[in-house]
This record gives C-alpha cells, structure tokens and sequence, in this order.
C-alpha cells in the first residue's frame, strides 16, 4: 500500500469486533471466514481494523511458540489471513493484544497472578464474576512471557499499529512480586490501609505505576 502519514491521521471508520470467546466447544470461532469478515469491513468503508491476536481468554488467532492458540481455528493463520486481506483492500490494521487479563497464562502459571490483600486471586475474588484471571505487569516471568509474544508478532507481520487493551490495575496486587519490589525501592513494606493522605500509601500507587 501507498499511504501518506500515519493510520489515525487517515482512519475516520473503524472497526473492532470483540471476540472474548472460550474454545471448550471447539465449534466456536471454527466458521470464521476472514474472507467473508474482510468483505463486510470493505462495504462499510472501513479504514482501519483492529484485529485480535488474543483476548481475555488468552488464546492466539496466531500460530504462536508461545502460547497456546484457540482450538476452533484448528491450527490455521487467522491473524495473518486477516491482515494479508485487509492490506490488499486498503485497510490498515492495528493489532489488538489483551495486556493483564489472560486466563490461559493465569491458569498455567499461578505464580503470575494479581493477588488481593485476602489472599486471593481475580477469579477466586469473584471479580467480573469469576469471568477473568488478571496476571501482575510485575511478574519478571509474565512481563517475559508478554514481551515474546509481541516479538513474535512484530516479527512475523506488517501491520499499522499495536492496542495494548487492560494497561491498569483493577485491584491493589500484593503479590510476592509486588511486596518485593516495593521493599527493594522503598525501603518498607506495602501499606495495607487505603490513605490518600499516607505518603507510603501514595508512593505505593506511583511506584506500582512505574
């Protein structure tokens, strides 16, 4: 494609269809059709697409060495097959990867896990009813796990743009990793006791932000 200036300077129309779909049917997802999904993108003037690599779920469209993909596909490209479409049509595309909330990698590795000051995790606290696990941007292992999969991406497709989707904390994480952390640059423990007017308190915030 010959495109003048960046996808938001030249997108008007977007697109973004949610696929936050399990695979323990594995008829799901197995009738996407990216030729028919392309198709419907052109007709409605679509000029940029967002497309799912993951999602909450935590399963790829993609065949990744890093993860695992979603059954339904059964083993096919539908990440490349999207894109490769959308570029012959004029469409950009900007990939969208769900950053913290990944119940694939929450379940394989309970070490990665937000942890609440109970003790418990996202599902296990019944956060969104139980529906997601949300792992900690504090865990050397996720952080590792994330940064490989977006390599993997960067590496094997041509693509406008990436959406990193969930970039917060939907509850205060005192996992190991956390505590650990905020002794080592702080010099204490993590306070236990919501204070806006505690300095330890707001520092916990900032740091966890850095």
């Amino acid at each position: 494609m010959n495109k003048v200036g960046f996808w938001y300077e030249r997108s008007y129309r977007r697109n973004l269809v949610d696929m936050h779909v399990e695979d323990w049917d594995e008829r799901f997802l197995s009738k996407l059709d990216p030729k028919s999904y392309v198709k419907m993108l052109k007709l409605a003037n679509v000029k940029s697409a967002m497309v799912y690599a993951n999602s909450h779920v935590g399963y790829c469209y993609w065949p990744t060495k890093t993860g695992r993909m979603h059954r339904g596909i059964k083993g096919r490209d539908v990440l490349g097959e999207i894109i490769d479409l959308c570029h012959r049509e004029g469409i950009d595309v900007i990939i969208y990867y769900s950053l913290i909330f990944n119940n694939w990698a929450y379940e394989q590795h309970p070490e990665w896990r937000m942890i609440g000051l109970d003790g418990k995790a996202s599902r296990e606290a019944g956060l969104w009813g139980g529906r997601y696990g949300v792992c900690c941007p504090n865990s050397p292992g996720y952080r590792r796990f994330v940064l490989d999969q977006i390599e993997e991406l960067c590496r094997s497709y041509d693509f406008e743009g990436i959406f990193f989707d969930m970039t917060f904390w939907p509850m205060v994480c005192y996992c190991s990793n956390c505590k650990r952390r905020f002794r080592e640059e702080a010099g204490e423990d993590p306070p236990t006791i919501i204070n806006w007017d505690d300095p330890s308190w707001i520092m916990f915030q900032r740091k966890r932000e850095e």
